[in-house]
């Protein structure tokens, strides 16, 4: 009886482990701070606006088509820049984690100065 009672509870365990793991959280969900040295370690700042867009999908980052015009408050004051937004999601069909890499870029040059970097962790509520 002691047994039978330990081989339900690992027939439990085992069966939530495997829905966990078969659900892609565990596999491809990131931390900010990952995403962030992703996100630096492609090294766009100076970058005309095109190839930093072009480096993103590279890396799997699905860019808007339509860049916006926003203030922006850097280290010097709020500056005018244009926004563009670059999003990769994970695997998950249900809930996906959503990485945005988002481009700040000096009107007069069209270079990156900034990099912004965020996470949407459940992108269904």
């Amino acid at each position: 009886m002691h047994r039978t009672n330990h081989k339900k509870i690992f027939i439990l365990i085992f069966f939530l482990l495997s829905t966990q793991l078969l659900s892609g959280c565990v596999l491809t969900r990131v931390s900010e701070k990952s995403h962030a040295r992703e996100v630096d370690s492609l090294n766009v700042i100076g970058m005309s606006l095109d190839a930093a867009k072009g480096k993103l999908s590279k890396e799997g980052f699905d860019c808007s088509d339509y860049p916006e015009t926003n203030r922006v408050q850097t280290k010097s004051g709020p500056r005018t820049l244009i926004q563009l937004d670059c999003s990769k999601r994970s695997l998950e069909l249900i809930c996906p984690q959503i990485r945005y890499a988002v481009l700040n870029v000096d009107p007069q040059s069209f270079k990156v100065v900034l990099v912004g970097k965020r996470i949407t962790d459940q992108a269904c509520f």
